[in-house]
């Protein structure tokens, strides 16, 4: 990484640090543990916009439907939204998405792969869209039809972090603005570069990535982190349009909780 603003925002004994850059995520960290599988094929942007709008829409309550009267498969991570008159534990009181909205955070939008099992490929009206569910902190992934406007499938699973979002990452943004210790360090930091006022996410150039709680073992500060997995937390690369860094190596963006964290000071 090149050499970094530093982030005067953390208070101890008294006084001021700034916090040092560390570069990139080291080799060897482990990845999130979702895997994305490969498309068959680009939706159109409209497609997009309507597998997403379906998807979402799945939670008001609308029933999702099983083709040929085939109930979903389930491993042992999995919750099917399709039993118990499709309702899943945790979201009683509606899905909502990282800036506390209405309806789970739109992940990823795809084609559906090709089953390995079966010579017939998945019907052209057909997309998956995984949503992130911070009602209930969990991965959703729902099958829908594109003509009828339905969910053919959708299944939940706990503990499983994808990489964010762009929607994530400047909300993560927001929550360090909005944090004492931390925001006024970054608006100085802004400022310091450009001679600007920083007032919005946009104005930074920003990068996530999933945070779990396992990669600060022994570092200290690992208890305010302990939750990150089952919680959506990531990590921000971010830099002025300078190209210089602003350095926020050591926070910990607790989306779930809309909190921070400063770890290994």
């Amino acid at each position: 990484m090149s050499a970094a603003v530093g982030l005067a925002a953390v208070l101890t004994g008294g006084g001021i640090v700034a916090l040092k850059a560390t570069g990139s995520p080291a080799p060897g960290d482990s990845a999130p543990a979702a895997s994305v599988a490969s498309h068959t094929g680009p939706l159109t942007s409209k497609e997009t916009r309507e597998a997403s709008r379906i998807a979402v829409g799945a939670a008001t309550g609308q029933r999702p439907t099983h083709r040929g009267g085939q109930k979903n498969t389930q491993d042992e991570n999995t919750h099917d939204e399709n039993t118990k008159g499709g309702s899943a534990k945790g979201t009683e009181g509606g899905e909502k998405n990282a800036a506390g909205g209405s309806g789970a955070e739109v992940l990823d939008t795809r084609r559906p792969p090709r089953a390995k099992s079966t010579a017939a490929p998945a019907p052209d009206s057909e997309a998956e869209v995984q949503l992130y569910d911070y009602a209930s902190d969990s991965l959703i992934t729902r099958l829908v039809d594109l003509r009828s406007g339905k969910v053919v499938r959708s299944t939940r699973q706990h503990g499983v972090q994808p990489p964010p979002t762009l929607a994530e990452v400047r909300q993560a943004v927001k929550v360090i603005l909005a944090d004492r210790r931390l925001g006024d360090g970054m608006r100085a930091s802004y400022r310091a570069e450009t001679k600007k006022r920083l007032t919005s996410p946009s104005q930074l150039r920003v990068q996530g990535m999933s945070f779990l709680g396992t990669r600060a073992k022994g570092v200290k500060g690992a208890e305010q982190v302990s939750r990150c997995g089952t919680h959506r937390c990531v990590q921000l690369f971010v830099r002025v349009p300078g190209g210089k860094w602003i350095d926020t190596s050591r926070i910990v963006i607790d989306l779930s909780a809309g909190r921070t964290a400063v770890i290994g000071l």
